[in-house]
């Protein structure tokens, strides 16, 4: 990319490209598209594609690669029909001429397209004799011969003919020794014309290049069209570079600035940015980009640059394959290293891999709503706007309850709420449509907090914000599934930075009291909860109800869009009927009145009106969708249903949106989906019929569970909050998910970590990267030593993986840890355990957590013979029979767990 910067192109044709997988990027540096398709075989044999200039991409109407022969694309040049450009790699005649005959009889298809005029390129592996007087579409400037041998150029010619396409590179007058694009690596180096360029109008091309300054150690060179054909074409968009905020500078020129605003909300807001944006430019510095190639690989390039290949040709192949081995080498030492001072300085290793990539994926087709494949750009954004103007669109007319409660004095807000606010907004996330980052506020310092103070009490006293904090940008975020299907996208908006503070410090101010609303059934969004909470929950309920044979029957429970689709309304009354501030709501309400959003697909926004929803993006959404639901769930009458535990109804579990149902009867949970399926559509929720699943165990009596005509359908296994749940309360699935888990962090890290020399970074690279997921969710396992075996082999595999040691080696155990220093997985996860069941013990809140770990169903009788391993057992066996009683005082408990832990530590 960097010789190409060099050479003025608006369409590149690529060919023999073998690649593995067809792949369509975005280049970070310039913004120009690459679509790169597969190569066929072992050997990745062809491939083709095209480099698009970013100038000219807003005009692509379609890319398809159709094989690894033939590539289109469309461009919009203003006319009723496209310009259509046909990228080709023939094949050459040792494939034979029955091979080539039906790759014309290809390319022929695709000229049926209609379109303004048509232009097919690439290497014909061809070359052309003299014109015959019959051939109209034949230049008089040509390289070849007709000999007998030169079949695939008399086919060529006959093609050209046929379908009315003039060969280009032959109407073009060039020296003969200039007419070549293709050196052979006979002895000889014989040079032949095989690349050409096909038209349906000959005048439509004003000049033909043969480019020799093109470093790109090829033995083809590039042959440039030049066409005469009028482009309205789209300003480079300039590069975002690389700045560092001076924070005395910033705070300095804030300082100096008169921040005094008049006229309305809107006109304060954008003088504000205004000054603070120039404020932000002025205390900024670039960063120098620092060069991915070495001094070496840079003289290398020079070298060759200046050197005949022609009187050197052995010289020069070798050199070129110094000059890519050099490169790799590079490239992979800039990204270590930049990876290891990520690691050294404890930022994040996410946030650094995506500042290396160089490209970026782009989307290549989207589904229409009846299942038929959209290729056409132009139709992918039309499909992308209908999808989220029917997603936003308000489904439910939900009418606002009135309130009746006492009207409140609000305090104005304080600085240092302004303050608490700014400094707990995350670093490095990307500016909404203001574009001011996060950083400029924390940076900003005392005298723009009193600022956004002054304009966040006018917003309060008003009730309503600036128009501009109404308009967000979405990003849509793929999720797991199919990527041309758009419901498998996540929305998620970017918005105003300052309007983020301000919904931070009324969420600071609302939080206490909403969460005081919520029952102990939700844990999503609350603190002091985890998903560890309800899977503790949902692992004792399937232990006890196994070993007492209990009939369960588990619905888990999926909406479709669940924050993008519950109607504001719905939000608003649910405040209202948990005592929020008249204030605070009304502001609410006004904020996400007359919303819109835009998204960018390719190179047009899109805007979307939003009429329902909390953003997704929104520091305040949570909340808000957490009010709503239990609103929902408040309608609900349930005290008799679900499974009694010491004598309180378990029916449900929520966090966030993600629900399950509990009951002793397939028939009642039937009935309960479909009450809860009533309730939630009022509020304009919709439960997914696809995701949405059953589980019951044997005891339970098989039947049907139907929702508005759709049969439920029944599984064996669900993954819950990231762990995979069974009825018979078996781990080995889980385990086993755990340990690819694991292998997959592994492989990301795995080369920082056998170069990196400081032992204690590397073991902590090691601890908190890798066995996070491997132990996930290892508080409320149930391990045998099986299961314990599996971690252990798993861990000691990358440990060996990390020395470079093979397992014939037969080193010790021990040995190999001493040179690591890494955590032992399965000690770490004992220490989890005790310490979450120590939690769980001293807890008095009265949450599910701590009453199902101690329940037992005394209504149900265990049948006879050893029961399985429970839960409490590693406590039982590392602590007593009253390690309950021992774990209430905190102290004595971590005393008594350390021994354990360092026993075990020990031993092994």
């Amino acid at each position: 990319m960097n010789q190409l910067a060099k050479f003025k192109y608006d369409v590149i044709g690529l060919c023999e490209t073998r690649a593995k997988v067809e792949s369509r990027t975005k280049w970070v540096q310039t913004g120009d598209e690459l679509i790169i398709g597969e190569g066929i075989g072992q050997q990745s044999v062809g491939g083709v594609g095209f480099i698009i200039n970013s100038r000219i991409a807003n005009r692509v109407i379609e890319v398809q690669v159709h094989s690894h022969r033939i590539a289109t694309l469309k461009l919009d040049i203003g006319r009723k029909s496209p310009l259509l450009i046909i990228q080709i790699y023939a094949p050459h005649k040792e494939y034979g001429m029955d091979e080539i005959e039906n790759f014309y009889s290809e390319v022929e298809t695709h000229l049926d397209q209609p379109a303004y005029q048509k232009i097919v390129m690439g290497d014909f592996n061809a070359q052309l004799g003299a014109r015959n007087i019959n051939q109209k579409y034949l230049g008089k400037f040509t390289s070849g011969s007709w000999d007998n041998n030169n079949e695939t150029g008399e086919l060529l010619a006959e093609f050209a003919e046929a379908n009315k396409l003039f060969l280009i590179n032959t109407f073009f007058q060039k020296a003969p020794n200039k007419r070549w694009t293709f050196e052979s690596t006979n002895i000889n180096k014989s040079r032949h014309e095989i690349d050409f360029g096909l038209c349906t109008d000959r005048l439509m091309v004003t000049n033909v290049e043969f480019l020799s300054r093109l470093d790109i150690s090829s033995d083809h060179r590039p042959v440039r069209f030049t066409l005469n054909i009028e482009i309205k074409k789209q300003r480079p968009q300039m590069m975002k570079s690389r700045q560092t905020i001076n924070e005395d500078l910033l705070q300095r020129n804030i300082a100096e600035n008169d921040w005094k605003t008049s006229g309305s909300l809107t006109t304060k807001f954008i003088k504000i940015k205004r000054q603070l944006k120039t404020c932000v430019d002025a205390a900024s510095t670039k960063k120098p980009r620092q060069s991915r190639f070495s001094e070496m690989t840079n003289k290398l390039l020079l070298e060759r640059k200046c050197m005949n290949r022609h009187a050197n040709p052995v010289k020069f192949v070798e050199l070129s394959k110094l000059i890519r081995k050099k490169i790799r080498e590079d490239h992979e030492k800039f990204r270590t290293e930049r990876l290891l001072k990520t690691i050294e300085e404890h930022r994040s290793l996410k946030k650094c891999k995506r500042d290396l990539r160089q490209q970026i994926a782009t989307m290549s087709a989207l589904k229409a709503e009846d299942g038929t494949r959209l290729t056409k750009r132009f139709e992918m954004e039309r499909r992308v706007q209908d999808f989220y103007t029917s997603l936003f669109a308000s489904k439910k007319a939900v009418p606002l309850d009135e309130d009746r409660g006492v009207e409140e004095d609000v305090p104005p807000i304080l600085v240092s709420e302004v303050q608490a606010a700014v400094l707990s907004l995350k670093a490095d996330k990307a500016p909404g449509p203001d574009g001011i980052t996060n950083e400029a506020l924390k940076k900003g310092g005392y005298e723009l907090w009193k600022v956004l103070t002054k304009l966040f009490n006018e917003c309060l006293e008003s009730e309503n914000v600036p128009t501009q904090w109404k308009k967000s940008t979405t990003i849509i975020i793929p999720k797991k599934g199919d990527r041309e299907d758009l419901k498998n996208y996540r929305p998620i908006a970017l918005l105003p930075t300052i309007y983020k503070a301000f919904t931070k410090v009324l969420v600071n101010r609302m939080t206490r009291q909403l969460d005081e609303q919520q029952p102990c059934e939700q844990a999503g969004f609350r603190s002091g909860f985890s998903t560890t909470d309800h899977l503790q929950v949902v692992n004792q309920v399937l232990e006890r109800t196994r070993e007492c044979k209990i009939p369960m029957c588990m619905v888990f429970v999926d909406y479709e869009k669940a924050f993008d689709s519950i109607e504001i309304n719905a939000v608003i009354n649910a405040l209202v009927r948990q005592n929020i501030s008249k204030k605070y709501i009304r502001t609410l309400l006004n904020t996400n009145t007359d919303c819109s959003t835009s998204i960018r697909l390719f190179h047009n926004d899109i805007v979307i009106p939003v009429k329902r929803g909390v953003r997704q993006g929104d520091t305040i959404s949570p909340k808000l969708f957490n009010a709503a639901l239990e609103d929902v769930f408040r309608k609900i009458n349930w005290e008799r249903r679900g499974i009694m535990v010491d004598g309180e109804p378990l029916n449900h579990l929520r966090f966030a949106d993600d629900i399950i149902l509990f009951a002793h009867d397939v028939n009642i949970a039937g009935e309960m989906l479909k009450e809860l399926n009533e309730a939630s559509a009022k509020v304009g929720l919709r439960i997914n019929r696809a995701k949405t699943q059953v589980m019951k165990n044997d005891q339970c009596a098989m039947g049907t569970v139907t929702l508005d005509g759709d049969t439920i359908l029944f599984v064996d296994k669900y993954t819950y909050l990231g762990q995979m749940i069974t009825f018979d309360h078996k781990i080995d699935e889980e385990i086993r998910r755990r340990r690819s888990a694991a292998w997959l962090s592994f492989k990301n890290i795995e080369d920082v970590l056998k170069k990196t020399k400081d032992l204690k970074l590397r073991a902590h690279l090691f601890n908190s990267m890798v066995l996070p997921a491997l132990n996930y969710g290892c508080e409320v396992w149930t391990m045998r030593d099986i299961e314990k075996q599996k971690l252990q082999t798993t861990q000691r595999a990358m440990e060996r993986r990390v020395l470079g040691i093979k397992l014939v080696q037969k080193i010790p155990n021990t040995t190999i840890r001493q040179r690591t220093q890494f955590k032992d997985a399965y000690i770490d996860a004992v220490k989890r355990k005790l310490q979450w069941a120590g939690h769980v013990v001293r807890r008095e809140d009265n949450r599910w957590t701590n009453r199902t770990t101690f329940w037992w169903p005394y209504n149900f009788r265990r049948p006879r013979g050893r029961p399985a391993d429970r839960w409490r057992k590693l406590m039982k066996d590392k602590l007593g029979n009253n390690w309950h009683q021992l774990a209430r005082n905190r102290v004595t408990y971590r005393e008594k767990t350390a021994e354990v832990l360092s026993l075990m530590l020990n031993f092994d």
